[in-house]
């Protein structure tokens, strides 16, 4: 688990802006997640994971428990039952909202990148995201 504690920062995307349109967010709150382009870092204590994103869009924190849903209040104060799960170095995140979307966010760490893989309910899309170590 070398990844742990590494700072992973954004490259590019591909499909990404699609996603983005697939929410049907308005204008500005699409254009501000267009933008959003976070630092990212994985920390471990004990059972309990921090996934932490720092963007000048805003920061995002995570702490959890591998395999235990906990509620999480997302963009614009939506919520969703959330899910962490961790197979070797993939880290799946699964939100699930009350109107039946499910968002899922794979995050493949490796020494010296970092893949997020964005796929959702309600859109045939795939979007990826690219970080640097």
């Amino acid at each position: 688990m070398a990844y742990l504690g590494k700072l992973y920062s954004h490259d590019r995307d591909e499909n990404y802006e699609s996603y983005i349109e697939s929410l049907g967010l308005p204008a500005d709150k699409a254009a501000n997640l267009k933008n959003y382009k976070p630092q990212q870092k994985l920390e471990k204590n004990g059972d309990t994971y921090t996934l932490t994103s720092v963007s000048a869009v805003g920061n995002r924190v995570a702490t959890f428990k591998v395999g235990e849903e906990f509620d999480e209040t997302v963009a614009e104060g939506h919520k969703a039952k959330t899910t962490f799960t961790l197979d070797g170095n993939t880290l799946t995140q699964t939100q699930k909202f009350a109107d039946g979307n499910v968002l899922n966010t794979k995050r493949e760490y490796f020494d010296d990148k970092l893949i997020v893989t964005l796929t959702r309910t309600n859109w045939d899309g795939t979007a990826m995201r690219y970080y640097k170590a």
